[in-house]
């Protein structure tokens, strides 16, 4: 029976090899081992000259190499500093975010090497690389100004408050939408699932503030944050709570404005304000508030028909107030860390 080569694993081809090489040696004709094995009388000879020119181990299988990297390991370790250190427009592109196709560009250009889409996959993966949704930071961002606020002002905040018996509440402001994007679904490959929603577009705002031992307040309103809405959120804040309050909040115009100034400093001995640096909102743990909010509001389930936006809303905060570690975790993130005041 004539044997297919094809079906042959490395090992087997080479004990072959090995086997036909030693019955010649031992006195048989390589047609009539050729033969016993279905295979062509001439395959033989090459096999009997490499092994009397290297002895018979020269028919052991070799391992393979496999392709050849067209980048050195302090390369690739290159393209990783490339990716992680800085954003695309750094090195002359148009767009800020990384993609394959501008890695492997990058590489042509600076290291001379081509290189496809696929293969910029499989080395950034090597080098502990991953696609990552990315975080905003502004550009007028203050660093300098943002650790003072860590090592200094908070710290002197947090001593007041134990001075006066005061507690700290962390305030921010929302609007929601009910046409927010949808998350992420499965569905056939080429077809887009579709998911059913009112045509009808609700928009509401909400106001809310927060402790890291667990207390929680919120406001739910319609139409835009005027000072005298933002002064009547801050009077139901104060009928809900007892004693002083320090609330600390973003530089929103709102908050600075004159009217709101005027109505503040007629009770500082119950409520005193704290603005943060400019342009950080990762400071406030009350922005989670709203992460939270858009993890389990309309984005994640739409509004069904007649359904109220703002009732909606009032029911997810409801259930973020009644949940005290959820509340406290909010001051665990990797941005915010903050002591319990």
């Amino acid at each position: 029976m004539k044997l297919d080569g094809r079906r042959l694993s490395k090992e087997e081809k080479a004990f072959i090899r090995r086997m036909a090489v030693q019955r010649v040696w031992d006195g048989e004709s390589p047609s009539a081992v050729m033969d016993s094995y279905g295979l062509g009388r001439k395959t033989i000879f090459p096999w009997l000259r490499k092994a009397e020119a290297e002895g018979i181990d020269a028919l052991a299988p070799r391992p393979h190499t496999g392709r050849r990297r067209e980048l050195t390991p302090d390369e690739e370790q290159e393209v990783a500093r490339w990716v992680t250190g800085a954003d695309p427009r750094q090195y002359g592109f148009d767009f800020g975010l990384w993609t394959r196709q501008i890695v492997a560009n990058l590489i042509a250009w600076r290291l001379g090497v081509e290189l496809s889409v696929t293969s910029v996959g499989r080395l950034l993966h090597r080098q502990g690389v991953t696609p990552q949704k990315p975080v905003r930071r502004a550009y007028e961002r203050d660093p300098q100004a943002i650790q003072q606020w860590l090592d200094e002002r908070y710290p002197a905040i947090q001593a007041r408050a134990k001075r006066d018996g005061a507690r700290i509440f962390w305030l921010d402001e929302a609007s929601i939408r009910s046409d927010d994007p949808l998350q992420r679904t499965w569905g056939a490959r080429g077809q887009t699932p579709v998911v059913p929603t009112s045509g009808q577009r609700q928009s509401i705002s909400a106001i809310s503030a927060l402790t890291n031992t667990g207390a929680f307040w919120y406001h739910v309103y319609t139409g835009r944050l005027t000072a005298d809405k933002f002064i009547e959120c801050l009077q139901d804040l104060l009928a809900s709570q007892r004693g002083k309050l320090i609330v600390i909040m973003d530089g929103h115009p709102v908050h600075k404005a004159k009217k709101v100034r005027a109505w503040l400093a007629e009770r500082t001995d119950r409520l005193e304000v704290e603005l943060l640096p400019g342009y950080a909102p990762d400071l406030n743990p009350d922005e989670f508030v709203w992460h939270q909010m858009r993890h389990k509001g309309t984005s994640k389930k739409p509004l069904e028909k007649g359904e109220s936006l703002k009732q909606r809303a009032i029911n997810d905060l409801e259930q973020i107030k009644h949940d005290k570690p959820l509340i406290r975790s909010l001051f665990h993130a990797p941005t915010v860390r903050y002591a319990a005041a």
